[in-house]
């Protein structure tokens, strides 16, 4: 039987010194507490490009469960 929670949130890896650092309550660091290279310019590079994902599958017609709906015929 597996106890892990449904939400697990994969870990970020800093650029700089390579360690990988788990998000505590879904909150993902803003700064690497081992060589305290910032990560806000990452974090903010990462938003924009998974709402450029988002646009572009919402564009591309695709359904929320992955299918496109049928068209009538």
């Amino acid at each position: 039987m597996c106890f892990r929670p449904g939400g697990v949130a994969k870990a970020q890896v800093c650029p700089n010194c390579g360690k990988k650092l788990v998000p505590i309550g879904g909150v993902y660091q803003k700064r690497c507490p081992f060589c305290k290279t910032d990560f806000t310019a990452l974090i903010e590079a990462a938003k924009k490009e998974a709402e450029a994902e988002a646009a572009a599958k919402k564009a591309s017609g695709d359904a929320p469960g992955g299918t496109k709906p049928e068209e009538p015929k």
